[in-house]
């Protein structure tokens, strides 16, 4: 059997695809009334997180901006500061320097210059000041001519470069910060200078840079609590925070002249820093990133409190919300469902004007026309019910009237023919005898015509009783009547391995007989007639199929080939009714089965039918019993 013998129009196949996209994607095995909720309380939290951090970053870049701003405004204030602070300190270290009496010392030393020099020297000597250390007045070859208070040892510390500077125009400088006698100092340097401009000398006044409690309390509220100043030499080498000495930043100085962000401690600052133009000083303030974001995680704790509430109030509305369409939807489904039970007396009860409402009410008037129609289609049923009934009994009473009263005058045509026949043979010429004959044989036929439409009828009417069949010992059964009754002229008949089948045996008897006597009929011609049966299983269902090598049949002819009276050889060719294959064709179709043929003409045909696969048999033939 070949793959196009066996080919069956294709099947659509189910679009699950389709399905699966259509599907709810959330949560689809939760019903509405929990799922619903569950999808507003998510979009709700989603909305409340997503507007809480925007707002706290929101609130937390406002914070940094304004730490920006705030250190912006430090650093330039304490720059402008330290600038004016050591002006007004060398301006006044220049003043002194230049007094007459220092000068007249320096020109020429003795116990009344040196008492001028000192009495000038003591303005730097006052009681309120507490950061001055000690007043040094040097000659122009670095040697030490004076110190205030007297006979004191000069502070051990390097002076050229703040000398060498103070040589020159503006003959005046501030020196870099050092630590002197473990007290951190800077000197003030001013040139002493004789009436033609030229140093005699230089006057060096060491100041502490500590500040007392009153200025720190003044710093610490120009500050604020948090920021933290620094104060050192521009080169990096000496830092403090006006109490002690501190690590210098963990950044080069360069980079602290634009904000910027490091650790200090394990914790994140924000700093930037100035140079004090005119002096070897730089200045820069530190504000610790958390002071400033600390009004952020403020807000985002009220801000989550908050959000909290309104999720649980949302929560709340979006359950209500949700019983109030789906207790609807609820009385809905189980009036559905007891509709499709068959009980069409119930009523959804939903009072409301909205969309709901009106769904209920369409329902309702649905059910009722449903309930209508029933009784309309019930009654409807019962009439055509009696109606076929009656027509039944008229099939019935004509298939009587046919089995007998048309049998009775070809029982008497036939007995009389067959009298005439017997008895009186010898007064006909050939002639007689011959029509004699003639009426004999269509007497017969007549009378097969008549059986097979009484087969056919009854047919539509006989129910099927179902049982398993074994198809293969069934075959070889008919085939061997089929044999015995003509056995010089039967073809040879080879029966394969069938498959078991499940419906009525003696329906499925008449198809064997039909299709293996007809192909018997068609092959009786051949050298070598031969009839095979075989069987195959495809898509759920066995395909059995009964082929010969007989006089075959043109296939454009071959939707006649199931037809009532439809013959594509003549009687006189071969025998027959017409009425064989109509008669398998609605005993198949009876078992939801399909029959088919396929030919050639002088080279056979092959008939089909398929029949439901036996559950069980997974496909596979059965052994002969």
């Amino acid at each position: 059997m070949t793959k196009t013998e066996l080919q069956e129009p294709k099947k659509r196949k189910a679009p699950t695809e389709r399905r699966a996209r259509t599907r709810l994607f959330f949560l689809p095995n939760l019903s509405i009334r929990h799922r619903l909720p569950l999808l507003m309380a998510t979009l709700l939290f989603g909305a409340i997180v997503a507007s809480t951090w925007a707002s706290y970053r929101g609130v937390k870049e406002s914070g940094l901006e304004v730490g920006r701003g705030r250190l912006l405004h430090l650093t330039q204030q304490f720059a402008s500061l330290f600038q004016q602070s050591s002006v007004k300190l060398n301006d006044k270290t220049f003043t002194v320097a230049n007094d007459p009496a220092v000068r007249s010392f320096l020109r020429s030393a003795s116990p009344a210059t040196r008492t001028g020099a000192v009495d000038a020297l003591k303005q730097f000597a006052s009681p309120q000041d507490q950061n001055n250390l000690q007043v040094e007045l040097w000659k122009t070859d670095h040697s030490l001519a004076l110190t205030f208070p007297e006979n004191l040892e000069p502070e051990p510390s390097d002076l050229n470069a703040e000398l060498k500077q103070c040589a020159s125009d503006p003959f005046k400088s501030a020196g870099a910060i050092r630590v002197v006698k473990d007290v951190i100092a800077y000197p003030s340097v001013a040139a002493v200078k004789d009436d033609a401009g030229k140093p005699l000398g230089y006057l060096v006044r060491w100041r502490k840079l500590s500040s007392t409690p009153e200025a720190r309390k003044q710093l610490t509220d120009m500050l604020g609590s948090e920021a933290t100043l620094y104060f050192g030499n521009s080169r990096g080498d000496v830092w403090t925070d006006l109490e002690k000495i501190v690590a210098k930043p963990q950044v080069s100085l360069s980079s602290t002249v634009e904000i910027t962000t490091y650790k200090r401690d394990g914790d994140s600052v924000m700093a930037l820093g100035r140079p004090i133009s005119g002096t070897p000083w730089f200045v820069m303030v530190e504000i610790p990133e958390r002071t400033l974001v600390a009004p952020a995680g403020r807000f985002l704790r009220r801000m989550i409190l908050m959000g909290l509430v309104l999720f649980a109030i949302g929560v709340a509305g979006a359950f209500a919300l949700s019983r109030g369409i789906t207790r609807p939807l609820g009385l809905l489904t189980k009036a559905a469902s007891a509709i499709s039970g068959g009980d069409y007396s119930q009523v959804v009860d939903i009072r409301s004007n909205d969309e709901l409402g009106t769904l209920a009410n369409a329902f309702n008037t649905m059910t009722a026309q449903v309930q209508e129609s029933q009784r309309n289609l019930e009654q409807r049923i019962s009439a055509r019910t009696a109606e076929l009934e009656t027509s039944n009994k008229e099939l019935e009473s004509f298939s009587y009237s046919v089995s007998h009263d048309l049998r009775a005058p070809l029982r008497a045509i036939d007995g009389f023919s067959r009298i005439l026949f017997e008895e009186h043979s010898n007064k006909l010429d050939a002639d007689a005898l011959r029509v004699l004959e003639v009426i004999r044989t269509n007497t017969k036929q007549m009378g097969r015509l008549i059986d097979d439409l009484l087969t056919f009828s009854r047919l539509g009417r006989k129910s099927v009783e179902r049982s398993r069949i074994n198809m293969e010992a069934l075959a070889r059964d008919v085939s061997a009547q089929i044999g015995s009754a003509d056995s010089e002229s039967a073809p040879r008949f080879e029966v394969g391995q069938l498959h078991p089948a499940h419906g009525d045996t003696a329906m499925l008897r008449q198809v064997f007989v039909n299709l293996l006597t007809n192909a018997a009929k068609y092959s009786k011609g051949k050298d070598a007639p031969l009839v095979q049966v075989s069987c195959d299983s495809k898509n759920g269902e066995n395909v059995y199929c009964v082929k010969d090598n007989g006089v075959g049949f043109d296939m454009n002819y071959a939707n006649k080939l199931f037809g009532v009276f439809q013959r594509l050889h003549s009687a006189d060719e071969f025998e027959g009714t017409g009425v064989g294959l109509a008669i398998v064709q609605r005993i198949i179709h009876r078992h939801a089965g399909r029959v088919w043929a396929e030919g050639k003409v002088n080279e056979g045909a092959t008939f089909y039918f398929t029949l439901p696969r036996e559950e069980g048999t997974n496909g596979k033939p059965s052994k002969h019993e």
